[in-house]
């Protein structure tokens, strides 16, 4: 793995000292969601950049540096970076029959929540239980909170006999895996691509969704310089050093 950054930021750590990189993952597969062609593609390029995948396995706890595992294996480490497993919060005042799985708030295709008249719920905290096509709800993603949103405030806008349900619109998936490496699936998984240009899709869809072009323009700036200098000029590490007391 090119460590640049890493040495860049702790030059006092001896190559001995940085250990490895370990994923963890209960499914069977990276990127479950994404078609086969990008979990292939995901593993064999995590495996170049010598990260130890476990596959099929869960974090059972953490405790005095070391990660205990679900297959009774442990690893010893300072860093755990906890990155899947969305679970909303439970809010006091609720009916626990409007919960459902992953604890969000069970809704109709208008996101009203189930039991109440006048509560809406949208995004992570949501599954809408009447879309046949998601009857295990929605991704978590920023498409469907982005589009629940959509709907629901040109919904409030209007009588409610003119309500539409809402429709969720795949718009495909898109996943970065390092420098000059990502992978997109088209809508309905119907194509798949990976590599520099999913990488370059990848960046041209993150500036578009930014707020204003001044936005848009920064990043660029900032992205060009990170990816020609292999580093970030706002990150600042300050080494410890002795105080004096006088």
């Amino acid at each position: 793995m090119n460590l640049h950054v890493i040495m860049k930021d702790y030059p006092e750590l001896n190559d001995e000292d940085l250990g490895g990189i370990y994923l963890i993952d209960g499914q069977s597969t990276v990127l479950a969601p994404m078609s086969d062609s990008s979990q292939k593609y995901t593993h064999k390029k995590l495996i170049e950049l010598n990260v130890n995948i476990k596959l099929n396995t869960l974090v059972k706890d953490f405790k005095d540096d070391i990660v205990l595992l679900s297959d009774g294996s442990e690893i010893p480490t300072k860093n755990l970076i906890w990155a899947a497993g969305i679970t909303a919060k439970i809010f006091d005042g609720f009916n626990k029959e409007c919960y459902g799985p992953g604890r969000r708030f069970k809704t109709n295709s208008h996101n009203l929540v189930e039991g109440y008249d006048n509560i809406y719920a949208l995004g992570d905290c949501a599954i809408m239980m009447e879309d046949k096509d998601y009857p295990n709800g929605h991704p978590q993603q920023a498409q469907g909170a982005i589009q629940q949103a959509d709907n629901l405030g040109k919904n409030l806008k209007l009588d409610s006999d003119n309500w539409k349900d809402f429709k969720y619109i795949d718009k495909g998936s898109l996943a970065i895996i390092g420098r000059n490496k990502a992978v997109l699936d088209t809508p309905g998984q119907k194509f798949s691509l990976n590599g520099f240009m999913a990488w370059v899709i990848w960046i041209f869809v993150h500036i578009m969704s930014l707020v204003n072009f001044r936005n848009r323009l920064r990043a660029v700036y900032d992205w060009l310089g990170y990816y020609i200098y292999k580093d970030q000029s706002f990150r600042m590490i300050i080494k410890p050093r002795e105080r004096n007391n006088n």
